[in-house]
C-alpha cells in the first residue's frame, strides 16, 4: 500500500509540476509534441469510425490541459474535463476561450457523479500513471449510462524495446515509472463489468531522434499495413486507444 501512495504521488507530483513550468498542451501533458499530435489525430480517427448520434454527454478522466475537452466540445459535445491537478486544470480553463465546459478536480477513485451521468467517458494516458486500474475502471464504468462508451489510452506492455530494456538493465521484476497494460487484460476488466470491446487502434510513435518517421506513418496507410503483419502491433505498438461499449444497445455502434 504504500509503495502504490508513493507511486501516485510522484506522478501527481510530476503533472503538478509540468503545468506549473509549461504553457503548451503537450508538455503539460508530459508528452512530446509528436506524441500528442500523433494521439489526437487517432482519437479523431476513432471517433468517426464510431458512429455517435446526437450531442453527447462527456467526462474526459485525467484531462490535463484541456486538449480533448476542447476537440470534443467543438464537435458540439457537452464536456466536463476532470484531473486531480489543480494547476493542470487552470491550464486547461485559460486556454478553454469558449467556456462551455465544465472543470472538476476530483481523483479517478472516486469521481463525484451520480450512476448513469454521462454518454461517454474518456480517459487518455491516466491508466500509467495509477498503480492499478481497477478501481479507476469500476468507476468509469458506474458514471456510464447503460448504453454509454468508455474509450481507453494505455501504454502497452509488451513493447519490444520497453522489454528488452529491462532486460538488459537487469529489471525483469521491477515494474518501473509506469504502468503498462495489453488489451487481453483490459478486455477481462471489462468483459465483467458487462463492456466489450468494438474498436481499438494502435498508437506508433518514431524515436524523437528520428521525427521523420512520424510524418512518414502521418497518412495511415503504412500503420493499416503494418497491423495487418500478424503479432506486429502486439511487439512495437507503443499504446492502444480502444472503444468499450455495453453489451446491451448502444447510442455509440461501431461499424
Amino acid at each position: 500500500m504504500e509503495e502504490k501512495r508513493q507511486f501516485e504521488y510522484e506522478w501527481r507530483r510530476r503533472f503538478e509540476k509540468f503545468a506549473r513550468e509549461h504553457d503548451q498542451d503537450y508538455l503539460v501533458s508530459g508528452w512530446s509534441s509528436a506524441g500528442l499530435e500523433r494521439r489526437t489525430s487517432l482519437f479523431l480517427d476513432l471517433l468517426q469510425r464510431l458512429k455517435v448520434k446526437g450531442q453527447l454527454s462527456v467526462l474526459d478522466l485525467g484531462c490535463g490541459a484541456g486538449t480533448y475537452v476542447r476537440l470534443l466540445r467543438d464537435l458540439g459535445h457537452h464536456v466536463v474535463g476532470m484531473d486531480y491537478s489543480m494547476p493542470s486544470l487552470v491550464r486547461a480553463v485559460e486556454a478553454d476561450s469558449e467556456k462551455e465546459a465544465s472543470y472538476v478536480e476530483a481523483e479517478a477513485y472516486h469521481l463525484p457523479f451520480k450512476n448513469n451521468s454521462f454518454d461517454m467517458v474518456i480517459s487518455i494516458g491516466v491508466l500509467q500513471a495509477l498503480d492499478g486500474c481497477e478501481g479507476a475502471i469500476e468507476e468509469m464504468v458506474r458514471v456510464l449510462r447503460p448504453s454509454g462508451c468508455l474509450i481507453l489510452e494505455f501504454l502497452n506492455e509488451f513493447e519490444l524495446p520497453y522489454a528488452l530494456g529491462r532486460l538488459v538493465s537487469s529489471r525483469l521484476f521491477d515494474r518501473g515509472r509506469v504502468r503498462r497494460y495489453s488489451i487481453p487484460r483490459l478486455k477481462d476488466a471489462l468483459a465483467i463489468r458487462n463492456m466489450k470491446l468494438v474498436e481499438c487502434s494502435s498508437v506508433y510513435l518514431a524515436p524523437r531522434r528520428l521525427p521523420w518517421l512520424n510524418r512518414l506513418m502521418a497518412g495511415g496507410g503504412i500503420i493499416s499495413l503494418l497491423d495487418k503483419i500478424p503479432g506486429f502491433s502486439r511487439l512495437s505498438a507503443h499504446a492502444f486507444l480502444v472503444a468499450f461499449v455495453s453489451d446491451r444497445p448502444s447510442s455509440v455502434v461501431s461499424n
